[in-house]
């Protein structure tokens, strides 16, 4: 229930309190035109962490870039001053939470409608470089049948530190990514679970991992135990896809956004989004486990063997998602063709220094897939990650090998050079040949913490570029 008040904060006027939550207090507030806002003003413990004011202050900078129907975008903030607090567009209506609740689960037609806002939502905010973490029924309203994502309270830029302390969970069960239940890194693949999360509460009335106790439901989310079939079966596939544990199977907002627009209510799934069978059913039996072993096993008890549900749908494996259309200048202002400018370079300072370079280049990718390996969710035997490591770098050399050889045929090359371009080829392969992808993830993954968004398109332009073409022209010269 709001509360009346009549205070002045900055050039705001606060109304009445209309919500509060684990970052601050949330006021119905006029602005110096007299138009509504709301105003999230920070409890005072975040307000005295300088380190999370810091963060905050970045945060809101890039939250402000947001610009969609419907998000309740960024307005203004203040988090300098006694009492730090952020302004947000005001808009009146219901949340989803209390709409199910009073009403019951959304028709189809409405479930429809707010699947496809919500991934609309979602591919403008993730277009920004953040990342929302707490999508929930609580922090979606309804206006005028249309959703609206409010709340960035503990939003995140894409792979900013964390603002809350080490250790600390923020969040609600029942609504987080299996990942942020376990501490690994956050992506904008967490949005995605919770955001089909949050389309099934709309369209069951109750979430999708149970209502058991706080340790039960994070085991289901963990495992996956999604009850599917409590969902319209029509929307089942949909589901299935974006509730998956490992984020890399998810696929993008962009990509559920198009499938949201082939739903149909009529009881025939999505083309292309039928039930995974990688999907299990609720486990009741969870609600019964320990508060301290939600997270495993024991061993003298077996797994419980993987359910699938009854039905046509389950019968067939669904195809891959459509793949998204490339963007080339989005390509060129991100991370990834800083990778590419790095390779290009590394592969011509091989052909430089064959032994020394080729040698480092090998040790490397030996480095990237370790640290691939343990930092998987799911890690395979290490025997048979060694097994792939070696078959690779053999791959790798046979490669440079052939390369070379019909280079020096067809080009006439002398033996010293055919040496240096088989030494390149066995760099680039290392990277680019089928076998590489756990290199290049882990590549992928450490630039984008280290070079995301603007800041990858800087070191590009001024360092990389440059160190690229150089070092290109002067192997280029060495050939002659």
């Amino acid at each position: 229930m709001s509360t009346r008040t009549q205070e002045h904060l900055g050039p705001y006027r606060l109304i009445q309190k209309i919500g509060e939550g684990g970052m601050g207090v949330v006021h119905l507030g006029l602005d110096g035109a007299g138009r509504e806002v709301a105003v999230k003003v920070l409890h005072p413990h975040v307000a005295a962490d300088l380190k999370a004011r810091d963060r905050l202050v970045r945060e809101v900078e890039t939250m402000r870039r947001v610009r969609s129907p419907y998000v309740a975008e960024v307005i203004d903030a203040e988090l300098s001053g006694g009492r730090p607090y952020v302004v947000t567009r005001f808009a009146a209506g219901r949340t989803l939470e209390d709409t199910v609740l009073t009403q019951g689960p959304m028709p189809a037609g409405e479930v429809v409608r707010l699947a496809q806002g919500l991934c609309q939502a979602l591919v403008d905010v993730h277009a920004a470089g953040v990342i929302h973490r707490d999508l929930k029924p609580t922090n979606v309203m309804l206006v005028g049948g249309e959703p609206l994502v409010i709340d960035f309270g503990i939003a995140h830029v894409v792979d900013a530190a964390r603002l809350t302390q080490s250790g600390m969970f923020v969040g609600t069960p029942g609504y987080l990514a299996p990942e942020i239940i376990r501490g690994s890194v956050i992506t904008q693949a967490a949005d995605v679970h919770a955001l089909a999360s949050t389309v099934f509460f709309a369209a069951t009335g109750t979430p999708p991992f149970g209502t058991g106790t706080f340790e039960a439901v994070c085991f289901n989310t963990m495992e996956g135990r999604a009850q599917l079939d409590q969902a319209p079966a029509w929307l089942r596939g949909w589901l299935s896809g974006a509730l998956q544990v490992d984020p890399a199977a998810r696929p993008s907002a962009r990509e559920l956004l198009r499938t949201a627009r082939a739903l149909d209510p009529g009881g025939r799934p999505a083309r292309g989004e039928r039930l995974s069978a990688r999907t299990l059913t609720m486990d009741i039996v969870s609600d019964l486990l320990p508060p301290v072993e939600y997270a495993r096993r024991s061993e003298e008890q077996p797994a419980p063997a993987p359910t699938v549900h009854a039905g046509r749908q389950a019968e067939h494996r669904p195809p891959p998602p459509p793949a998204e259309p490339f963007d080339l200048r989005r390509f060129l202002a991100g991370s990834a063709f800083s990778g590419v400018l790095m390779l290009v370079t590394l592969v011509a300072l091989t052909v430089l220094m064959p032994v020394t370079v080729g040698a480092a280049a090998a040790a490397l990718a030996l480095a990237l897939r370790a640290a691939d390996h343990y930092l998987a969710e799911s890690r395979p035997a290490l025997s048979r990650a060694a097994l792939v490591a070696v078959g690779h770098l053999l791959l790798s050399l046979a490669f440079g090998i052939a390369a070379a050889t019909v280079l020096h045929l067809a080009g006439r090359l002398s033996t010293n050079h055919a040496e240096s371009l088989a030494a390149g080829a066995f760099t680039l392969g290392l990277f680019v040949l089928p076998g590489a992808g756990a290199v290049r993830r882990t590549v992928a993954r450490g630039l984008s913490r280290v070079l995301p968004g603007h800041r990858a398109t800087v070191v590009t332009v001024a360092v990389l570029g440059p160190i690229a073409l150089t070092s290109m022209i002067v192997a280029l010269l060495e050939m002659l």
